[in-house]
């Protein structure tokens, strides 16, 4: 029996309440790239899905940026490379995202900072498709929507999977993030490039990216680069929320329903972010590995903008290259406000998935304080998933675990829609998640 919720998405909401007050001030508009190195990083030997890998430098060794510093340490897991030149100064325990503390390389820059150089560009058309896969493999490369899921992995499908379609998610859908757009702005052939590699892969037979109707460059951008491709085209997608979330991305894309434990691949669809494209093809035709990463800083922050990165760099020295903070920090997300985990630290790390920094100050912050649930079911009707978050925040707080089952707690994609409409600022997104862990818990005890 098929596990789905009934009816179909409509395409979600656009911001109203809280966040049209920012939605001018903290745009973030802009067509180059700002760059920033810092003296150190602080590199996470884990920033994936999977077993953890495997140190292969000690404290004194010096690397160049690229070099490998820790190996995958199963199939599925990811190779982790140092992000800038200079000498491995600490191996240690440092806070990330979570809150938890992580096996952590700290690299210290070298006063003239040498880049390993990049091997000759060379054409994936003619490559072997294990070639293909074992480059993304050594490059590093995971999921940079926000899963973390190593790509080879992804990549490599049951035999009996029939793949008809590439869909390249562009839909850049939480308030405020503008990494991927200046991505798809300033390397769209590369963005196209990665799209192609995996068909060619797969086997596909057509590539679709779908962008959201308010990236109007990006999409001139990206047509411009496909204009010559008969099985490439550019989907405007409508700018609501979560419109990202990949089963509603293909649900109201390509009228595609997955089911709850189902995968798109399942569906003959094969999803991927813009930023992992653009990886995989630095991966495959110049042999780089994914050492940068491209994070809009905005909200509360003095110079608002987009920046690349080592990955690595501590959160706090981002913040101050964008000249610091407007006002009292009381909030800073790493990701976008919706699904981005607060932290309560400037010394977590940009990772592979670190696409924003949105930080809001104490005066912005009482939009985010909890009160008593009034019971008006906006967060009802604006779930994706067709849940009910508010009886299963009631549930959870009370400790039913039983009743947030039967509400199917672990459907909840925590695309955080619930917690943002809702009047009384209820933390549902975050309590709905932690009732899902606890189930799952339970059941293995069981």
């Amino acid at each position: 029996m098929r596990r789905t919720a009934p009816g179909k998405f409509t395409g979600g909401f656009s911001f109203a309440p809280s966040t049209e007050k920012f939605k001018e001030k903290w745009k973030v508009k802009q067509s180059e790239v700002v760059t920033f190195v810092p003296e150190r990083v602080y590199i996470p030997t884990q920033q994936h899905i999977g077993a953890p890998p495997k140190l292969v430098v000690d404290v004194g060794d010096r690397v160049k940026a690229g070099d490998l510093i820790a190996r995958a340490g199963d199939f599925v897991s990811a190779n982790t490379h140092a992000t800038i030149a200079g000498t491995v100064i600490d191996l240690l325990d440092w806070p990330d995202n979570s809150g938890n503390k992580v096996p952590t390389i700290v690299i210290k820059k070298e006063e003239n900072e040498v880049t390993k150089g990049s091997k000759q560009a060379e054409s994936f058309e003619s490559l072997a498709k294990e070639t293909l896969i074992d480059r993304v493999s050594a490059a590093g490369v995971v999921g940079m929507g926000g899963a973390t899921f190593p790509t080879h992995v992804k990549l490599t499908v049951d035999d009996d999977a029939e793949v008809e379609t590439i869909v390249l998610n562009g839909a850049e859908c939480e308030p405020f993030l503008e990494a991927d757009n200046l991505l798809m702005q300033v390397e769209s052939r590369k963005v196209l490039t990665g799209a192609r590699i995996a068909k060619k892969i797969l086997g596909a037979k057509k590539i679709i990216i779908a962008v959201e109707d308010d990236k109007p460059e990006a999409i001139q951008k990206m047509r411009e680069v496909t204009e010559s491709f008969t099985d490439v085209s550019i989907e405007a997608v409508a700018t609501s929320y979560p419109q990202g979330g990949e089963k509603q991305l293909l649900e109201g894309l390509l009228d595609v329903e997955v089911d709850l434990e189902g995968l798109p691949v399942d569906s003959g669809v094969y999803l991927m972010n813009v930023a992992t494209s653009a990886a995989v093809a630095d991966a495959v035709e110049r042999q780089e590995p994914l050492i940068n990463r491209l994070c809009t800083v905005t909200g509360d922050v003095k110079n608002k903008q987009t920046v690349s990165c080592p990955i690595g760099t501590l959160t706090g020295d981002l913040i101050d290259f964008c000249g610091g903070f407007e006002g009292d920090p009381r909030k800073i997300f790493v990701g976008g406000p919706m699904m981005g985990q607060a932290i309560d630290t400037l010394e977590v790390p940009i990772t592979k998935s670190s696409n924003g920094l949105v930080v809001i100050n104490t005066e912005h912050a009482m939009y985010y304080e909890e009160s008593p649930c009034i019971r008006c079911n906006l967060c009802a009707e604006v779930c994706p998933m067709r849940l009910e978050p508010q009886n299963l925040d009631l549930y959870y707080r009370a400790g039913d675990y039983k009743r947030c089952q039967d509400l199917m707690a672990d459907a909840c994609i925590n695309c955080g829609a619930c917690t943002y409409v809702c009047p009384a600022r209820r933390n549902l997104a975050k309590n709905i998640t932690a009732a899902a862990g606890k189930i799952e818990e339970l059941l293995q005890e069981a």
